[in-house]
């Protein structure tokens, strides 16, 4: 485990920066007002930004790690198996029972008709821009719809197991951040939202770097060079502050030992 003794001084600030734009209500037409039951407040994503002396080992599959608090606000696409009519009724049953993750899953579509449907690059552009995040709920095989060039629009899927029920896994997909593993030297994960307490913010970032530290495929603290909070504001401007810093030891002197010493050539004699 890391210690961020400076951590919430670090998310007062971040979030102060976030909050600092007057414009914090997503802009509408006039037709969503019109057919907006109220207007939808658009919270700044709150990320942990960890840079590695040693990258955890490549895999096409990333980590998910549940947090106490909600991770995923806005708008969701719901990727089910076939037929997906059936997840349809379930997510509308839950909707109505008033379940607030059901009411904000505004598309359910399976992997069957998602591969037919989005093909070409600017379908899968098109879809990655309607929705804020995207579920997998027990999908067998990873979509391919869903990587490439949609992963370069910086919303990663989460998957979860249909083992449990629906309303469980949903309550549970918005509270998970995901950590990539792509062989880079750096990772940004989510790890809350401006909608958050500051406790709770707190909260997600030390059960995420327990997490992360303790997995043995991940990284540990010691394969960690620096970790930030960061944020990006409405005007499109990012702030990161560190929260963690490797510490190297470096002794004062070095140790000369005789046989490691400067070497002089011998001249030949005439």
């Amino acid at each position: 485990m890391v210690e961020t003794p400076r951590s919430k001084e670090a998310l007062t600030k971040l979030c102060s920066f976030l909050a600092g734009d007057k414009s914090s209500k997503r802009e509408n037409d006039i037709l969503g007002d019109l057919f907006s039951s109220s207007t939808q407040t658009h919270f700044r994503s709150v990320d942990v930004e960890v840079t590695f002396l040693l990258s955890p080992v490549a895999h096409r599959v990333p980590l998910y790690f549940t947090v106490p608090h909600e991770v995923l606000p806005g708008t969701v696409c719901l990727v089910t198996p076939p037929a997906q009519r059936k997840y349809k009724d379930k997510v509308l049953r839950l909707s109505e029972e008033g379940n607030s993750v059901a009411q904000r899953v505004k598309k359910v579509i399976d992997t069957k008709k998602l591969s037919t449907k989005f093909v070409d690059p600017v379908a899968v552009r098109a879809l990655a821009n309607s929705f804020d995040h995207f579920i997998l709920f027990g999908v067998k095989k990873y979509p391919p719809q869903l990587t490439g060039e949609f992963l370069g629009h910086q919303k990663s899927p989460v998957w979860v197991s249909r083992r449990g029920g629906l309303r469980e896994k949903l309550l549970s997909a918005v509270k998970t951040v995901v950590f990539q593993r792509r062989g880079n030297s750096a990772v940004t994960c989510r790890i809350g939202h401006t909608g958050l307490l500051l406790e709770q913010l707190n909260e997600n970032l030390q059960s995420f770097l327990a997490q992360m530290t303790s997995h043995p495929q991940a990284a540990t603290p010691q394969d960690i060079l620096h970790i930030r909070v960061a944020g990006t504001n409405t005007d499109g401007r990012r702030a990161g502050l560190p929260i963690f810093s490797h510490t190297f030891q470096i002794p004062h002197k070095m140790p000369l030992d005789e046989s490691e010493g400067p070497k002089t050539k011998k001249l030949k004699r005439k």
